[in-house]
């Protein structure tokens, strides 16, 4: 069977506002929701207050400059490491036989792009009927010395090269919206989005705060590329109990549908 993928947003499993600091009972409820699927599992998770402060303090992203950034490389990637540990004992107690897949051990990155991937370990881990984990990380660079590779750039590639039935990305609004509806009551939810909406992508811009990744303008770059490959995905509100579940189990329409 082919795999579903899925995103869980870092703003969704952890509390921006304070440093290292997991949504514990909302990481549990998904984790459960995640075991109602019917499908083999990939799961990719994003930084949230763990791996993005860190990063940023140390311009991770920007490229290797400085001595003092070995270290910040270091400190990020344990960072993600300490959030993953979460994660996937989260999903060990809902009854999925999850195991971390260290990103920055297996991407081969160049100008913060993927430019392989062994993907032969994950293959068989699916094989076995195991859930493999993967995570936004700090990673060595060929061409900039380090970069960060985001949880959602690690999505695409995956569906893409594993055949990914489809990809649900759980963050913690209803979707694409218009505006974002945590500041503008005015923002209306954007159903679809396919290719041909590339100048209302790029509106969506980078956001604020210490987001080394992007935001949403970026997640839904990557989904487009993905969609004109023939790979449906969804972005769905991971915040209100039951949506995920649903998503995992096939519904469709819950949030914002990127097609081709």
């Amino acid at each position: 069977m082919r795999p579903l993928v899925v995103k869980l947003g870092g703003s969704v499993i952890t509390d921006k506002r304070r440093p290292f600091v997991v949504k514990r009972a909302i990481l549990k409820r998904l984790a459960r929701e995640l075991a109602a699927a019917k499908v083999p599992l990939v799961i990719v998770h994003g930084g949230g207050s763990f791996g993005h402060p860190v990063a940023s303090k140390y311009g991770i992203a920007e490229g290797y400059k400085n001595k003092n950034q070995r270290m910040g490389l270091s400190l990020t990637h344990r960072a993600m490491e300490r959030l993953n540990a979460n994660v996937i004992e989260a999903l060990q107690k809902a009854g999925l036989p999850a195991i971390a897949v260290q990103p920055s051990a297996c991407a081969v990155v160049s100008g913060g792009q993927i430019q392989s991937m062994e993907l032969a370990p994950i293959q068989k881990l699916l094989e076995l009927g195991l859930v493999p984990v993967l995570y936004g990380d700090a990673v060595p660079d060929l061409s900039k010395g380090m970069s960060i590779l985001s949880g959602d750039q690690i999505v695409a590639y995956l569906a893409r090269e594993l055949k990914s039935s489809r990809v649900v990305l759980g963050v913690d609004v209803n979707g694409v919206c218009t505006a974002d509806p945590k500041k503008f009551k005015s923002a209306k939810l954007v159903r679809r989005i396919t290719p041909a909406g590339e100048k209302f992508v790029a509106s969506l811009g980078a956001g604020k705060g210490k987001d080394v990744t992007g935001r949403m303008g970026n997640k839904v770059r990557e989904l487009l590329a993905l969609a004109e490959r023939g790979v449906e995905a969804e972005i769905v509100n991971a915040t209100k109990p039951g949506v995920l579940k649903r998503a995992v189990q096939g519904e469709r329409g819950l949030g914002t549908v990127v097609e081709g």
